[in-house]
């Protein structure tokens, strides 16, 4: 039997936190985390899911991650330097099927690549049975959609970047991905909304268990260090990327008929569908138990 993708809201206070950096390697063969860091990186663009290129002793990291299905993750990082001036601040949060990442920075390019970022996102551990016993062992493509919404801000002084991104991790090695960035610059700022639904695939063999996970990285930093002039930028997903179910699955270009199982216990071919929280739930039902006792009378 299947455990469909709606998730009760757990206790924060039993979750434990990190005061460092997490990536996709931290999380084993099941999990969710989110990790949010500020302050001075080399300039380089690591694969989301991986470590952040930050510059050691010179960074803020906070993080939390967990293995229980529906418990609900945070982290914020910050980094302030009073000169050459930083300001950096992220946020994000994570559950298995949905994450939310943000990420802002102000800086004077002579410190040099100051940044800041949130990366969060899930693994899990699938087996794909096919309704025919005979495809086992058959390689079979998975097709699949998340959805991602926010939006990327460059003010149109300095140069900064505000960047978001999400790969596909396929047994440990990153895959498909989508990138979307651009730059804010001396009188011309950078503004873009993505609200779209990302459809990604996988080749996995039937009957056989493969790790599959979707990490994905707010971020915004300084596109090029050295004038002494200050960069602003955000990247503001904050509101969020959510599994949108398996959309088909099939050999030699044929859709066949499977069940899923996971080590999580997870539905995975339906969207994720948030429970609302106790308090919200008992005024719904009062406000129904009022209705009908209305319409009783």
């Amino acid at each position: 039997m299947h455990t469909c993708l709606k998730v009760l809201p757990l206790a924060l206070a039993s979750l434990p936190a990190f005061a460092v950096e997490l990536s996709q390697q931290d999380l084993g063969t099941t999990g969710a985390l989110v990790s949010s860091c500020a302050g001075m990186a080399t300039g380089a663009f690591p694969v989301e899911g991986g470590l952040f290129d930050w510059r050691a002793g010179l960074s803020n990291c906070n993080a939390a991650m967990t293995t229980t299905p529906g418990q609900q993750l945070t982290a914020s990082g910050a980094y302030n330097q009073a000169a050459p001036s930083v300001q950096g601040d992220a946020h994000g949060s994570a559950t298995y099927g949905s994450v939310g990442m943000y990420a802002h920075f102000r800086a004077n390019n002579s410190a040099g690549f100051a940044a800041a970022e949130s990366t969060a996102g899930w693994t899990d551990t699938w087996t794909l049975m096919p309704a025919n016993p005979a495809q086992i062992g058959q390689n079979a493509v998975v097709n699949f959609t998340v959805h991602l919404e926010g939006v990327l801000d460059g003010l149109p002084i300095g140069n900064s970047y505000t960047r978001i991104g999400t790969v596909v991790w396929l047994n440990n090695v990153p895959g498909q991905n989508f990138r979307a960035q651009g730059q804010g610059q001396g009188g011309f700022p950078f503004h873009q909304v993505i609200d779209q639904d990302l459809n990604f695939s996988v080749t996995v063999k039937l009957g056989t268990p493969f790790e599959l996970g979707i990490f994905s990285r707010a971020s915004a930093g300084v596109a090029g260090a050295g004038p002494n002039w200050f960069s602003e930028a955000s990247s503001d997903f904050a509101s969020t990327l959510t599994w949108q179910g398996i959309s088909g699955v099939s050999v030699a270009g044929n859709s066949i008929g499977y069940t899923l199982s996971s080590q999580s216990g997870v539905d995975w071919t339906v969207a994720y569908a948030p429970v609302p929280e106790p308090s919200v739930a008992l005024l719904l039902s009062g406000g129904l138990l009022a209705l009908a006792l209305r319409r009783r009378r």
